[in-house]
């Protein structure tokens, strides 16, 4: 499996819950590496415009089934084929990842491609979360 990040030259600061987003984070990452087969690719990408700060974790897993993605952040529940690829899981995960995000003033981002992969991430405005310089 192929790891890629691709972070800026340079990045704001934004007044964020450091912890809570280290855990939607390693949320993402982790379903990403569970989901997706060897020899496939993972991309974790940051990046920032003059107005908003991206952050997505893209790979060419498994995908969710179109008929199960207007589900995929209700608590508790797992795509069909995610069930069958790892039964361990809560559907807790994302769930959760989403209600932190927008508790802070993000949205989330959310793409997939059943066969194909999936995008797990999350944007925050700049204006009402940057810290200035000093």
């Amino acid at each position: 499996m192929e790891l890629i990040y691709a972070k800026p030259k340079e990045f704001c600061t934004l007044n964020l819950d450091e912890t809570k987003i280290r855990q939607v984070i390693m949320n993402f990452s982790d379903n990403a590496i569970h989901y997706t087969p060897k020899g496939g690719k993972i991309t974790v990408e940051l990046k920032q415009t003059e107005e908003s700060v991206e952050f997505t974790v893209t790979d060419t897993g498994i995908g969710v089934p179109k008929a199960d993605q207007h589900h995929m952040f209700t608590k508790f529940y797992r795509g069909s084929n995610a069930r069958k690829a790892r039964p361990d899981g809560t559907g807790l995960g994302i769930f959760m990842a989403k209600k932190v995000i927008i508790a802070q003033g993000g949205a989330i981002i959310f793409r997939s491609e059943e066969g194909k992969g999936s995008t797990f991430g999350f944007s925050f405005p700049r204006k009402k979360l940057e810290v200035a310089a000093t």
